[in-house]
C-alpha cells in the first residue's frame, strides 16, 4: 500500500513566476515610493526622516522608579518636562515593571552654553580668588574646569555656581605647581529630570533613578555612520560570495534583493515612527543574512535545473526550479514567521521593535527571492550573456557529459553508496545475470560430449605422458 504524505504544494505545480514577476516588481516600486515619501514627510514635519534613538541622534535616556503611592498620568509628565525646558521629550510607562517610566530627552548635559557663560561671569566676580585663564567647558560634557591664582573656598564656590545655574560638586583639579585648578562635576541629566518631576508633582514622587544613559551628538553621528558601513560591508562581501560560489550573473540579483529587503524594512520604521537604534541595525543585518540564505537555495536549484535541461529555454527551467523550491520556502519562512510573530505579540521594549523588523524583513525577503532576484538574474543573462539556455560557454556545452555527473531524473531513487540511480543499478545487475546464465548454458553443452569417467581416462594418460617426455 502506497504511503501518502501531507504536501503544501501539490506535485506538478507550475506557477508562472517569471511571467508574473512584473506585478511584484511594480508592487516593490510602489512601496519604495511610499517609503521615500514618508521619510520626506517626516523630515519636513518632524525634523528627521526616522525616529532615531539616542544611539544615533544623541541625548539621554532616564528610567525612573516612581513612589508606590503616586499615580502620575504619563501625559502630565510630558507636559511638565516641556515646561521645564526639555523640548521634544518623550515619556512612556515601562511594561512589566511596577510604576516605572522611561524618559528620553535630547539634552546630554544639565546646562547649555548660555548657562555656562553665566557661570563663568559669576566666578569672575568671586572676590577671594581670580581666574588666571578663561573657563574650560565643552558643550554636552558634564565637567567645567577653572584655574585660579590663589586657593578658593570650595563650599563658597560651589554655592556661587549653583546660584548661577551650574549645580554640582567642586573638587581640586590637576595643574601646574603655582596654579590652583578647580573641577566642577555637574549634576547629571537624570538628577535634573528627577528634580523637575518632584517640583511638578510633589517631593518624593520619584523614588529613585533606575538607570541613566547619555550619548553625545558626535558619538551618535559616528554610530550612525558605522551602522551604514556595516550594512554596506555585508552587502559587498555577500556579492563576492555569490559571484565566486555560483556565477557572476547571479550576484546582481541577490544583492539588489537584499538592498530591497533592508530599504523596505527601514521604510516600515519611517511609516510607523518606531524608534530606529542600534538594535534596528542588528535586525537589518539579521534580515540580510536570512534573505540571502533563501536566495542561495533558489539559485542553487535554478543552476541544477538549467544544467540538466540545457536545450530548454532558461525562463521555463527557472519556473520549474522555483516551483520545486516553493514548498521549502513556504515551510521555512512560515515557521520562522510564527516564532517572530509570537515574540512581537508577547515581547516588550526593544525586543518588540526587533521582532517587528524581522517580521517585515521575512515577508519581503521571501517574495524578493522569487520575484526580484530571479528576474534580475534572467535579465542579466539576456542582456550580457546573449540569453543562453545554460550557464556554460559554447565549448563546454559541446563536450559530452558524463552520465554519472548528471542529476537523476525527477522522482528517481538514488543509491547513497554509489550516487547512481537505483533503476540503473538494477538494470545493470539484470544484464550481468543474463550474461552469466548464457555462459553457464554454453559450458554445460560442451561438457555433455565427454561426461564419462572412462572417456576421461585416455585424455589424462596422454597428458601424463606429455609431462614425462624429456625435452629434445
Amino acid at each position: 500500500m502506497a504511503q501518502k504524505f501531507f504536501e503544501i504544494i501539490p506535485p506538478g505545480t507550475r506557477f508562472p513566476f517569471v511571467r508574473t514577476a512584473k506585478y511584484f516588481i511594480g508592487l516593490s516600486f510602489v512601496l519604495f515610493i511610499v517609503s521615500i515619501a514618508t521619510m520626506a514627510y517626516n523630515y519636513t514635519t518632524r525634523g528627521s526622516a526616522l525616529n532615531f534613538g539616542i544611539d544615533f541622534a544623541g541625548g539621554s535616556s532616564i528610567r525612573l522608579q516612581l513612589a508606590a503611592d503616586k499615580d502620575v498620568p504619563i501625559q502630565e509628565v510630558r507636559e511638565a518636562l516641556d515646561k521645564a525646558g526639555f523640548e521634544g521629550a518623550s515619556a512612556v510607562t515601562v511594561p512589566d515593571a511596577d510604576n516605572q517610566i522611561m524618559i528620553h530627552v535630547k539634552d546630554v548635559a544639565s546646562i547649555d552654553m548660555a548657562t555656562a557663560g553665566a557661570c563663568e561671569e559669576a566666578v569672575k566676580a568671586y572676590p577671594k580668588a581670580k581666574l588666571k585663564r578663561p573657563m574650560s567647558y565643552q558643550d554636552g560634557t558634564s565637567k567645567m574646569f577653572f584655574v585660579f591664582d590663589s586657593p578658593p573656598v570650595y563650599s563658597e564656590l560651589e554655592e556661587l555656581l549653583a546660584k548661577a545655574g551650574c549645580e554640582g560638586k567642586v573638587d581640586k583639579g590637576t595643574g601646574k605647581q603655582d596654579e590652583y585648578p578647580v573641577e566642577l562635576s555637574l549634576v547629571g541629566i537624570g538628577a535634573k529630570v528627577q528634580e523637575e518631576i518632584n517640583k511638578a508633582f510633589g517631593a518624593g514622587t520619584v523614588k529613585s533613578i533606575v538607570s541613566s544613559e547619555t550619548v553625545g551628538a558626535k558619538v551618535g553621528s559616528q554610530l550612525k555612520a558605522d551602522g551604514v558601513k556595516s550594512l554596506l560591508y555585508a552587502l559587498g562581501f555577500i556579492f563576492l560570495y555569490v559571484m565566486l560560489r555560483f556565477d557572476l550573473r547571479f550576484a546582481p540579483g541577490g544583492i539588489i534583493a537584499l538592498a530591497h529587503d533592508a530599504f523596505l524594512t527601514v521604510g516600515a520604521f519611517a511609516l510607523t515612527w518606531k524608534e530606529f537604534n542600534l538594535q534596528t541595525i542588528a535586525a537589518l543585518l539579521t534580515i540580510v543574512g536570512y534573505s540571502i540564505n533563501d536566495t542561495i537555495v533558489v539559485f542553487d536549484r535554478i543552476r541544477e535545473r538549467v544544467a540538466l535541461s540545457r536545450d530548454t529555454p532558461i525562463d521555463e527551467t527557472t519556473d520549474i526550479a522555483l516551483n520545486e523550491t516553493l514548498s521549502r520556502t513556504i515551510l521555512t519562512s512560515g515557521t520562522t514567521l510564527l516564532v517572530v510573530l509570537a515574540t512581537w505579540a508577547l515581547g516588550s521594549g526593544t525586543i518588540k521593535d526587533f521582532a517587528f523588523a524581522l517580521m517585515i524583513g521575512i515577508v519581503v525577503g521571501t517574495y524578493s527571492s522569487l520575484f526580484i532576484a530571479c528576474p534580475i538574474f534572467l535579465w542579466v543573462n539576456r542582456r550580457f550573456y546573449g540569453g543562453e539556455g545554460h550557464l556554460l560557454n559554447a565549448e563546454a556545452a559541446a563536450e559530452p557529459v558524463d552520465a554519472g555527473t548528471v542529476l537523476a531524473a525527477e522522482n528517481a531513487e538514488i543509491d547513497e553508496a554509489t550516487g547512481r540511480a537505483i533503476g540503473d543499478l538494477r538494470a545493470e545487475a539484470a544484464a550481468k545475470a543474463e550474461a552469466q546464465e548464457r555462459v553457464n548454458e554454453s559450458e554445460g553443452a560442451k561438457g555433455q560430449g565427454v561426461g564419462s569417467e572412462d572417456g576421461d581416462e585416455p585424455a589424462k594418460a596422454s597428458r601424463r605422458r606429455r609431462r614425462q617426455r624429456p625435452s629434445s
